[in-house]
Formats: C-alpha cells, sequence, structure tokens
C-alpha cells in the first residue's frame, strides 16, 4: 500500500507529516508575485521586506476567487495563490503518496473548505478525510476531561474548547480578528530597531535590506530569550556590526497586549472550579510571556503542543477519517488514544534514525545520560542546556574545542511525560540521526546529536545502575 501522507493546513503555511516521521515544512503561508512569477513558502517569506508591495499573506486567510487588485496581476485572486502554495508542497511531498488527509482550523467556514478540496483535486492530491486541527493535535494524547486549544495563526488567533471521554469533541471555537502572528513580529521587529537606534543610531528599518535581516534573525533572538535572562543581539549595516543588548522582561513587555488578550479569552472561557488543560500551540508559544501567563492560573495544567502534533494526529487516526464509498467528511471529534500509547511522542514526531533498518544494540527505555567523549551528564526533569556558554543559572554542558555553529545556548534536553525531549534553540540547527529536527523531537538511548559544522557529536546512552 502506498504510504501515506497528512498536512496541516492554517493560515500561517503548510506542515506535513508522512508515515516513518518525515516531516514536509513548514512552507510560511506567503506569495511574493513579481509579474507572472510567483513565490510561495520560505522562498516568498525570505523576501517579504524586500518587495512589500509585491507580497501577499493573506490568501490561505481568504481563499476566496475574488480578485486581488493592484498591484497584483489581472484576475489573480486568494484561491489562485493557494493552489501555486498547495501544489509547491505537493511536489516537494507527493511522490509515491497514495493518500492524503487535511488538518484545518476550526475558523474555516464551509465555502473556504470546499474551495480548498476543489484545489486538491485539481493537483491531484487524494485527499481521503479532513478533521479540525484542535482535534487533532489533542489526539496525540493529553490527560484531562475538558481540553483548552490555544493557537495563534498568522492573522487570528483562536481558542477552541474541547471535552475528553471515550472521543476528543470540539464544542465551540473563540477567535481574536485583531492581531495574529505577523502583527505580533512586526511589533517586536520595530521595538528592537527602536532600541538599535537608541543605542547606536543605526535603524535597522532604514532598507529593506537590513529590515530583512532583522526579521530573519528575530525568530532565533526570541528563542535565545526564552531560555536566557538577556541576550546580545548583532545586526551588520553600513559595512559596521552593531549589538545591542535585550532582556527576556522588555521583550515581555513589548508583547503584554497581546499576551494579555489572550489569556484573557482563556480565562473568560475556563469554568470555575472545573480542572481544565491548556493545550498551548507551537506558534502560540512563541508570543512572550503567554506561557508564563497561562501557567498562572489556578486549576490549569498547561501543555505545550510540538509543531507537528496535528499533522502527527491526522495521520494516526486516518482510518477513522476515510469516508466510505468516496465520501469526504470533515471530523471534530476523535477516539481518545489509550494510556501510553505509542503515538504519544515516538515514531511520528520524531525524524527516522539512518539506520533506523538495524537492531539497536542499546536498551529500551528513555534515555539517562548524554555522553560527550568522556564527559557523561544525566538527564532529568531539570533542563540540562547545552552550548558555548550556557546561562550561569541554568543547568549546562558548556562546549568547547571545534565550536563553529554553535550558539551560546545552542540546545536543551528535559524530561516530561517519561520522556527525554531535545529542543533547539539555535539559529544553526540541531540534528539527530543525521536529519535536522523541527523545533523539538523526543529522544531515544542510540541516538546521535550533531551540533556545529563540522561540529561535535553527542550520544544518549541509558544506564541501567
Amino acid at each position: 500500500m502506498a504510504p501515506a501522507l497528512a498536512l496541516d493546513v492554517t493560515d500561517a503555511g503548510v506542515l506535513g507529516v508522512a508515515e516513518g516521521g518525515r516531516l514536509v515544512g513548514p512552507s510560511p503561508g506567503y506569495a511574493v508575485v513579481e509579474g507572472d512569477t510567483i513565490l510561495v513558502g520560505q522562498e516568498a517569506f525570505d523576501r517579504a521586506r524586500l518587495r512589500p508591495r509585491l507580497v501577499m499573506s493573506r490568501f490561505w486567510e481568504r481563499l476566496d476567487a475574488e480578485p486581488l487588485g493592484r498591484p497584483f496581476p489581472d484576475g489573480l485572486t486568494a484561491a489562485d495563490l493557494v493552489h501555486a502554495h498547495l501544489a509547491d508542497v505537493w511536489t516537494r511531498a507527493g511522490r509515491g503518496v497514495g493518500e492524503v488527509v487535511l488538518a484545518v482550523p476550526g475558523t474555516c467556514g464551509a465555502e473556504a473548505l470546499g474551495r480548498l478540496l476543489g484545489i486538491a483535486q485539481a493537483l491531484e492530491i487524494p485527499v481521503v478525510g479532513l478533521v479540525d486541527t484542535a482535534v487533532a493535535a489533542a489526539a496525540t494524547g493529553f490527560p484531562g476531561e475538558r481540553l483548552l486549544f490555544v493557537d495563534v495563526h498568522l492573522h487570528h488567533a483562536a481558542v477552541i474548547e474541547m471535552r475528553q471521554a471515550r472521543e476528543v469533541v470540539r464544542e465551540r471555537v473563540s477567535a481574536i480578528d485583531r492581531w495574529g502572528l505577523e502583527e505580533i513580529h512586526d511589533t517586536l521587529a520595530r521595538r528592537v530597531s527602536e532600541r538599535f537606534v537608541q543605542k547606536t543610531r543605526f535603524d535597522p528599518l532604514h532598507s529593506a535590506e537590513t529590515e530583512q535581516a532583522l526579521h530573519d534573525r528575530l525568530p532565533s533572538w526570541l528563542q535565545g530569550l526564552r531560555q536566557q535572562e538577556r541576550a546580545l543581539l548583532v545586526l551588520s549595516g553600513g559595512g559596521t556590526e552593531h549589538e545591542i543588548e535585550v532582556k527576556r522582561s522588555d521583550v515581555e513587555d513589548w508583547g503584554r497586549s497581546f499576551a494579555d488578550e489572550l489569556a484573557q479569552k482563556v480565562s473568560l472561557l475556563r469554568r470555575p472550579g472545573e480542572p481544565t488543560t491548556l493545550l498551548v500551540s507551537a506558534r502560540a508559544a512563541r508570543l512572550p510571556g503567554l506561557v508564563a501567563r497561562l501557567s498562572a492560573m489556578r486549576g490549569a495544567d498547561v501543555a505545550l503542543v510540538a509543531e507537528q502534533a496535528a499533522a502527527a494526529g491526522a495521520l494516526r487516526e486516518r482510518e477513522t477519517l476515510r469516508g466510505s464509498d468516496g465520501e469526504l467528511l470533515f471530523v471534530t471529534r476523535l477516539p481518545r488514544p489509550e494510556p501510553g500509547d505509542a503515538s504519544l511522542g515516538g515514531a511520528i514526531l520524531r525524524p527516522p534514525p539512518i539506520e533506523a533498518s538495524l537492531p539497536s544494540a542499546e536498551p529500551t527505555g528513555r534515555p539517562t545520560h548524554l555522553l560527550l567523549e568522556h564527559r557523561a551528564r544525566s538527564l532529568g526533569a531539570e533542563p540540562l542546556i547545552v552550548g558555548t556558554a550556557p546561562p550561569a543559572d541554568a543547568r549546562g554542558l558548556r562546549l568547547e574545542g571545534e565550536t563553529a555553529g554553535i550558539s551560546r545556548a545552542h540546545c536543551r534536553f528535559f524530561e516530561v511525560g517519561g520522556e527525554v525531549v531535545l529542543e533547539d534553540l539555535s539559529t544553526y540547527g540541531t540534528f539527530v540521526n543525521g536529519e535536522r529536527i523541527v523545533d523539538r523531537v523526543v529522544v531515544s538511548p542510540g541516538d546521535r546529536v550533531r551540533i556545529g559544522s563540522p561540529g561535535q557529536e553527542m550520544r544518549l546512552v541509558r544506564s541501567e545502575d
């Protein structure tokens, strides 16, 4: 049987998970239209600040057949750009794929769903079922009977209410339409730019090239500030390197209005006295201060949801999603995973090891130590941060010698739910068994972790003592 593929489709972009754990994307929801040429995904995102008048980032949100108007070519529609974006993703992912399931956000209306399916059919994408994004993400396994899924898309935020018994069932979708990732990102970029002007007289927004460089580096800077109290930001301009220091508290202040509004929405949807599990998407977790605000709520447990969870959940439940006699269904309920289900963090969410077909000489179970040459560091609930200069107030493994391409705080290991998670914090990437990871993965004894270029290699081991 030909392998299956699940695509998580939002206005923020498209992310796919194929059988065996292969990731497709993420491909950002951006398009740049220059004459007859349409660039989509990462290519478009990388030029968004260089060609701002030619950028469209709302085509997935609109998904209609109305002409976009100037400065775009006559007759070009949002549906045309969705077609171009989906075609690009399918070209990269579709070799040998026999069936596809789609995870679609609950804010997507019936007309847009119909148009999406028409585009998929035109591209000969073998869609066999659709599922609500929040339900698919929750179906990868979380505790509690009442769930609130907190998500931030490119141009809106949403909180989805769900109930768990024998099934995970979506009950209600509450949206905030005033802002999303793009406005958050632009606000933080402006604040950083103001700090550069105040401290160095260099204005990154003065030219398209330095503005693009600022936006390119901002995500990695924010990622670093989640683990460190302060960071040194460096940007080149006019033949000179300019640097400023930014504190985590600064960034949280800059994004406070967004975090406050979303946290208030969550608070209003909670029922007094009823325990609630808050599922925070990887996109929402990037909003400075939000996780801390939610974690402070009484009677609420916070779970961070992996970026690929919705696609992984949809892939896992594809038999449930497949309609009979070719009928396509949009599913808003799925079976609740059994405790200890293997899908909760293993093969689907982690890129497969290169030697996956070879028997492992390592013992089964979670790894207990990280081995670097002659040094072994234990792994547990307290995060272990690896890099050239881990934070002084954190548990760290400092790397010396060949450190090209290794960040000050490059990655971290921590235990959660009986599994050991590796999270990438770097600009340059972290590799497990030769494959670059996306955000975070669950690791196992015998896995090899490489960082830097040519870099240093560490190995995960398990001690039975």
